[in-house]
């Protein structure tokens, strides 16, 4: 199949069955079984007859739907009914394929399986924005574990960065006769001690909080979905950066909001868009990563903040900082948060430790008005009763020591290091018209794709040679992206990016002839 053959195909996220189904499946609208069961029975019969054999690849949701005339949701229904009765199973790559037959002896019983229309509901949730997208990047996550894959996709430090000889110190410290608070319940806003030891690094950084003015919370994502409660009911519109964090996204989805999204640039947040846009909309806050912004890298530049904070005044509206990665730069110098220019208490700022010290300690933090922690304490009582006391214990022992800024100065080295051999492997492999970042911190590459390409169809290509990442479309909410590629330096090692990008090249030159 030539490349403009599968260009076609794009919006589709993996390769598909090409033999029509309906030789397996006669729908009869004017039938009482549902169209789902329908489809199902059709299928299950096929696989049980042996008509579908085991690793036979069926058609997308997408392609089928469009084949029977029917709502994709319904396929969506068949597809989750056959996967519970073990007959089909999806797989990254390789898209759904049927399993192998277990149930052959049974095939004379009756086709009498109905699902429960509360759990039916569950898989139709398009409407939650958990849908194609999420499932790609939960497959992703579930393929970058094998060893054999080379994943750019995860955004977490690298295995052999983390600081393990010191965790191990200070949580064997935690365990000691006279210490057991750290494997007991601890107040809903965390441990007194950590929550000091964080107010104390925040004034060194230009932030002036106090300690009830903190919310220990179980990773920054957690951060955003109890603001996200609070602030949001459904219809209610949300301001995002173009592109931005994927989980923003469908955590304020999920909640029923409208999201607005405004584009960046080299400079970061277009303000002079967000404010024709405030000009004549109510949104209930921003959502913004200012500093090595999460998929490009990108820092807002100082005017822009101040503008920003300007129009955050003028229209009396909150920004919600996220800042995973400003201790991470590895150029110039630290730019400081934009909660350090708040004046007025209209930040509110997320920090956390996942990236690094380590993802699994899930210790992230809020600085926010007292009233905001007030609230949300009695929001995250009722889902998350506190956050790990033991990773709490060990975090703020790491800064009471002032272990961290060490640590830190080897993270900035190693991964302006790695930064740089995937910069100059692409240069070396890639072929020519690709448009890519150079950020001076965090972890992620944003890549512009050359010629015709696109980012599903790359992916699909990809994993096969054993290479993941992410593609664009998730971190858009205007149906953006498809050219857009984003990389992880951070998480593989040296020879593996080499390596990698070497193979994303072959494929790349393969594909555009």
């Amino acid at each position: 199949m030539s490349y403009s053959e599968k260009s076609q195909q794009e919006n589709q996220p993996f390769p598909f069955f090409t033999t029509s189904i309906r030789s397996f499946v006669q729908l009869d609208r004017s039938n009482e079984i549902p169209l789902y069961q329908q489809i199902c029975q059709g299928l299950r019969e096929a696989i049980l007859a042996g008509e579908l054999k085991e690793g036979t690849r069926l058609p997308t949701e997408r392609a089928l739907a469009q084949e029977l005339g029917i709502n994709r949701t319904t396929v969506m229904n068949a597809y989750h009914e056959l996967a519970s009765q073990g007959l089909i199973e999806g797989h990254i790559g390789r898209g759904t394929l049927v399993k192998r037959n277990h149930l052959a002896s049974y095939e004379d019983e009756p086709f009498e399986q109905d699902t429960p229309s509360w759990l039916l509901g569950l898989s139709s949730g398009e409407e939650l924005a958990l849908g194609a997208d999420a499932r790609v990047l939960s497959e992703l996550a579930s393929l970058g574990e094998r060893k054999e894959i080379i994943s750019f996709a995860a955004g977490t430090p690298a295995q052999d960065l983390l600081p393990v000889d010191i965790l191990r110190t200070v949580m064997h410290e935690g365990l000691i006769p006279g210490r057991q608070n750290a494997l007991s319940y601890c107040p809903v806003e965390g441990l007194q001690s950590l929550r000091r030891a964080i107010a104390e690094r925040m004034r060194k950084r230009g932030i002036a909080v106090n300690v009830q003015q903190l919310l220990i919370l179980s990773g920054s994502t957690q951060g955003i979905g109890l603001i996200a409660r609070l602030l949001l009911s459904p219809g209610d519109e949300v301001v995002v950066e173009i592109p931005t964090y994927v989980g923003a996204i469908q955590t304020f989805r999920a909640l029923g909001a409208n999201i607005i999204g405004v584009p960046i640039d080299s400079e970061g947040i277009r303000v002079d868009l967000l404010e024709a846009i405030l000009a004549r909309r109510s949104p209930r806050f921003i959502y913004t990563l200012p500093t090595f912004q999460n998929p490009t890298g990108v820092i807002i530049s100082p005017e822009r903040r101040r503008r920003l904070l300007l129009l955050s005044k003028r229209y009396q509206i909150p920004i919600l900082e996220d800042d995973p990665y400003s201790e991470l730069y590895f150029e110039g110098e630290e730019v400081p948060p934009l909660k350090a220019m708040d004046t007025r208490g209209n930040v509110l700022y997320l920090g956390t430790y996942s990236k690094i010290l380590a993802p699994g300690i899930r210790v992230a933090w809020l600085a926010a008005p007292e009233p905001i922690i007030e609230r949300l304490s009695l929001h995250k009582q009722i889902f998350d009763l506190n956050t790990n006391p033991l990773g709490q214990w060990a975090v703020s022992e790491i800064l009471r020591r002032d272990l961290l800024d060490e640590h830190l100065l080897m993270l900035r080295q190693r991964y302006h290091h790695k930064r740089d051999v995937m910069l100059k492997a692409i240069d070396k492999h890639w072929p020519t018209g690709m448009r890519i970042n150079h950020p001076m911190g965090g972890f992620h590459l944003w890549c512009r794709l050359p010629g015709e390409l696109r980012g599903r169809a790359l992916l699909r290509e990809a994993v096969q040679e054993r290479i993941a990442f992410v593609i664009g479309e998730p971190f858009h909410v205007d149906g953006g992206g498809q050219r857009h590629i984003r990389l992880s330096f951070a998480y593989p090692e040296e020879q593996q990016i080499e390596e990698g990008i070497r193979r994303m090249g072959d494929v790349m030159r393969r594909m555009l002839g």
